[in-house]
């Protein structure tokens, strides 16, 4: 009966594979197949290496810092060009339209935290955040409502930069499609 396993199964496993397999810390091990019947009559055991990443560090790191700069650019790098163009107008439409409705740009030092937020969220809008004294000279205004309206729409630019930064660094780590 193929289902019957004999009590000296011990007994009948060849010296070869009754020794545990010596691997590297890199590879790991499964098992195949156990082929029972009346008795064993091979194990097979497979090894395969851990996966390496597909980007290094650096390269990440040096991804992250030029999508954040210039929204897009880290997917441009990564011949993502439509995804690139997507970034750079979102992010850019947003920041702009934000800038000429006279919003609020948050300096880097201030006592509140809600402004510290402020800060981090326009900061992450990169080179739109850098120049925003230069293309709204007249400085914000948000004593009217479009001013309101534009503090958050450069906030919101800043914001989705950001997630744009993390999508370029997840898929140079080929975490990512």
């Amino acid at each position: 009966m193929a289902n019957h396993i004999p009590e000296n199964i011990p007994e009948q496993i060849p010296e070869a594979i009754s020794e545990p397999a010596q691997l590297s810390s890199e590879e790991t091990t499964s098992v195949e197949s156990v082929v029972i019947v009346e008795e064993i009559t091979a194990v097979e055991v497979v090894t395969t290496k851990e996966p390496e990443p597909r980007g290094s560090t650096a390269r990440s790191v040096f991804l992250a810092i030029a999508a954040w700069i210039v929204p897009g650019l880290g997917h441009l790098f990564q011949w993502r060009i439509g995804r690139a163009m997507a970034g750079f107008a979102a992010v850019g439409t947003m920041a702009l339209i934000g800038l000429w409705m006279r919003g609020n740009v948050f300096p880097a030092r201030s006592d509140d935290a809600f402004s510290l937020l402020g800060f981090i969220a326009d900061a992450g809008s990169g080179i739109f955040y850098l120049l925003a004294h230069t293309i709204e000279k007249n400085g914000p205004d948000v004593s009217r409502a479009a001013g309101d309206y534009g503090t958050r729409l450069i906030a919101t630019a800043g914001v989705l930069n950001m997630l744009f930064v993390l999508d370029a660094l997840e898929i140079s780590r080929g975490h990512k499609n």
